[in-house]
């Protein structure tokens, strides 16, 4: 387990992504919380672009775009100003750097009475024992467990709506974003148009006067509508609200390979 690191006041756990700051608490997803992680590792010095996806996306080839996504859902949960940025600075075209304090929390020494009421020593030997029991069980049970294969699904630009071009880059992120988190998920595998089963779209809208996304899937075969959703808005909630609905279209995609 990694040790927990200080930034600035907040208090990063990079195992669980969580982030805490007094009564503040909020949870990263995962490559937002190893970027955070990677930034943290060294901070005020850079760490390039190619770095960030070799070490955060394994060195898939994605565009820088989706650095951006990430690096702003950071900043969000930081409160941090991109125009004023008080934690993760941006260097254009080269990368970004954590120009916050940050240093691992060491753990303090428990107190005797905290020795006292320490686990026993059988236990400490059976704990390892245990694990080991329960990770071979569910080896077992997985190779007895029929492969779901992954649905193709392809990822059109989504289409911005609302008729003013400040929501362009928006439009342009979420496209971006939809990829992001359908290729986060096993029963997804994102591929080329002509290869897709499914195709996925997004229209950026306005709702109750602030953006929303509209998104639908559709069969690559017949164009039928399975599966629409809609992230509401407003637009700091969006990426939020397009990773849940993606979540959902992922599990109809689970349970639609199962049945198959």
């Amino acid at each position: 387990m990694s040790a927990t690191i200080k930034i600035a006041d907040w208090t990063f756990a990079p195992d669980t992504g969580m982030l805490n700051s007094g009564a503040q608490s909020t949870r990263l997803e995962h490559r937002a919380a190893a970027l955070l992680e990677l930034l943290a590792r060294a901070p005020g010095q850079l760490v390039s672009h190619s770095e960030i996806i070799e070490k955060v996306w394994g060195g898939r080839s994605v565009s820088p775009n989706s650095v951006a996504v990430v690096i702003s859902d950071i900043r969000r949960a930081l409160g941090d100003d991109p125009k004023a940025p008080r934690f993760v600075e941006t260097l254009p075209k080269r990368g970004y750097r954590l120009i916050a304090n940050a240093a691992p929390e060491m753990a303090s020494d428990p107190t005797p009475v905290e020795q006292a009421k320490s686990v026993p020593r059988l236990a400490l030997v059976a704990l390892p024992l245990i694990a080991a029991l329960v990770f071979m069980m569910g080896q077992f049970y997985n190779s007895q467990a029929p492969a779901v294969a992954a649905l193709s699904v392809s990822v059109n630009a989504a289409v911005n709506e609302t008729g003013d071009t400040q929501y362009d880059p928006l439009t342009a992120s979420v496209t971006e974003l939809l990829s992001v988190e359908l290729a986060r998920h096993e029963t997804v595998s994102v591929s080329t148009r002509d290869d897709a089963a499914v195709i996925v779209s997004g229209k950026l809208i306005l709702w109750d006067g602030h953006p929303s996304m509209s998104i639908h899937a559709q069969s690559a075969a017949t164009g039928e509508i399975i599966w629409s959703g809609m992230a509401s808005g407003p637009e700091t909630l969006l990426p939020r609200q397009v990773r849940q609905e993606i979540s959902e279209f992922a599990e109809l995609a689970r349970e639609t390979a199962a049945d198959g």
